[in-house]
């Protein structure tokens, strides 16, 4: 398989919250290297969708299935674009071809069915966020065809070149952990791990915040991996983009208390507003909105 693995997800606009979710897998996976074809991403206003459909498909090498409740009825009924895509998934089934290229899963699915063509594929089961994390790295490993299922070979020495690349690999999987590529969202994480830094947006809108401890309500917000942090003493609020001039910009890093609000500005001049919700021995909760 291509360092780059081209993949197409396939799925149904259930609500908004799903698309995001659907949005979020993809951007951790273009991060570790896989080319995601995504109609959020490449399908624009006015092209032809049946056109980009069949043109995603036949370009990739690697179908992504996210067989939701709706996915699964709208695909058993060929119901509009999923069904449209679900026929031209089946294809290789009809005729008997490999379609090891095909990977399910499952999610918003309490009976994790999926389509009735698809039937006896196994399906990674991102049903509980708790076991996002384990459910992630099985779908990379599958990607990039890393079959760990097989007895382990005798092992060598930690030093070597090989070795040293799987913990380069393994790091950089356990990065996702910090990632939140979303424009709002509430983050809880361990500052004590990963440097401090969680990094959230994506493209020109991410920021990468960086956390120390301090007092038992209070932590350090530093701005050493973006261009600025602003703060007002005991300001709660988010501001209104208007408002945003008012903080004092002048400071490397601040004592931020609870329900506190900061702002960062990032090297494409955007905003981000981070209120610190609850601070928790090396546990740091906070909420946060990038302004676009």
């Amino acid at each position: 398989m291509d360092n780059n693995p081209k993949v197409f997800i396939s799925y149904s606009h259930d609500d908004t919250e799903h698309k995001l979710w659907v949005r979020e897998l993809a951007t951790q996976l273009r991060h570790h290297g896989v080319d995601i074809i995504l109609d959020q991403w490449d399908l624009r206003l006015g092209s032809d969708l049946a056109f980009f459909m069949e043109q995603g498909l036949s370009k990739s090498q690697m179908v992504l299935c996210i067989c939701s409740e709706t996915y699964v009825k709208k695909s058993n009924d060929r119901m509009g674009g999923t069904g449209y895509e679900s026929t031209i998934i089946s294809q290789p089934l009809l005729t008997n071809a490999n379609t090891n290229h095909i990977i399910c899963v499952v999610r918003n699915n309490p009976n994790k069915d999926v389509p009735i063509a698809l039937g006896t594929k196994l399906y990674i089961d991102f049903s509980r966020d708790d076991d996002y994390y384990g459910c992630y790295k099985e779908l990379l490993e599958r990607i990039y065809d890393v079959d760990l299922t097989k007895k382990p070979v005798l092992g060598e020495s930690p030093f070597n070149s090989i070795n040293a690349q799987e913990i380069l690999v393994q790091t950089e999987l356990e990065a996702i952990k910090y990632l939140r590529s979303s424009l709002s969202d509430i983050v809880t994480f361990n500052f004590t791990n990963n440097d401090g830094k969680f990094t959230i947006g994506c493209g020109s809108y991410e920021f990468v915040t960086q956390w120390s401890r301090a007092g038992g309500t209070s932590i350090h917000a530093y701005r050493d991996s973006v261009l600025k942090l602003g703060y007002i003493e005991l300001n709660t609020e988010y501001p209104e983009i208007d408002e945003l001039d008012n903080f004092d910009y002048t400071s490397r890093s601040r004592s931020i208390n609870e329900n506190e609000v900061f702002v960062l500005i990032n090297s494409f001049r955007n905003f981000a507003a981070i209120k610190v919700l609850k601070v928790n021995n090396s546990l740091v909760t906070f909420e946060y909105k990038i302004y676009c």
